[in-house]
């Protein structure tokens, strides 16, 4: 069976022993309260130590997604492509039920750092300036030309609430959504 998930799971776990606390390591930047609030939640020695310096390296995002998929294959599951935005398909045995796989990953993003680590990569690698979500998505759509120049931030947030949009190719305007809502400055090879 395969089942499309996000890993984003927030939860409250205690400071790990002898780590510096929350409020003693401060954050600065576009994306500070996220760093705090992740490093805070962070339960293991790898994921404060990533996030600890406010960056999330190719390095630390490559070691996490290692930890997270040995978690999971260590179930008899297997995680497909790891895309920017933290999707990935799950395959797992069908006599396996699909709320007892979520709930296996969901275990297994928090013990690898990929609940934390895997939200702060995507953040700050998607959207480094923490510009509008909605404009860099426009600017993607006009520059793979499946809109017109002339659209807006404004028009796609009312196109998106009843995903009805002025593509001038459907299938093309799709695939170019679908590319532009996961990696909206094309960061991602």
């Amino acid at each position: 069976m395969v089942v499309g998930l996000v890993a984003c799971t927030s939860q409250t776990i205690p400071t790990t022993e002898g780590a510096e606390s929350a409020s003693d390591v401060e954050f600065t930047g576009p994306w500070a309260a996220e760093f705090s609030a992740s490093y805070a939640r962070a339960s293991d020695e790898f994921s404060r130590k990533a996030i600890k310096d406010g960056a999330i390296s190719e390095q630390e995002y490559s070691e996490m997604i290692d930890r997270f998929r040995g978690c999971v294959s260590g179930f008899g599951y297997d995680i497909g492509d790891y895309e920017l935005d933290g999707s990935f398909s799950l395959t797992f045995p069908p006599e396996t039920s699909s709320d007892v796989a979520n709930s296996d990953v969901e275990s297994c993003s928090r013990q690898s750092g990929e609940a934390e680590i895997g939200s702060l990569y995507s953040w700050t690698h998607r959207n480094p300036d923490r510009t509008d979500e909605g404009s860099l998505i426009v600017e993607c759509l006009v520059k793979k030309a499946v809109v017109p120049s002339s659209y807006s931030a404004n028009d796609y947030a009312n196109d998106s609430s009843r995903d009805d949009y002025p593509f001038v190719d459907e299938d093309a305007g799709r695939e170019a959504l679908e590319e532009c809502r996961i990696d909206p400055l094309g960061e991602q090879p």
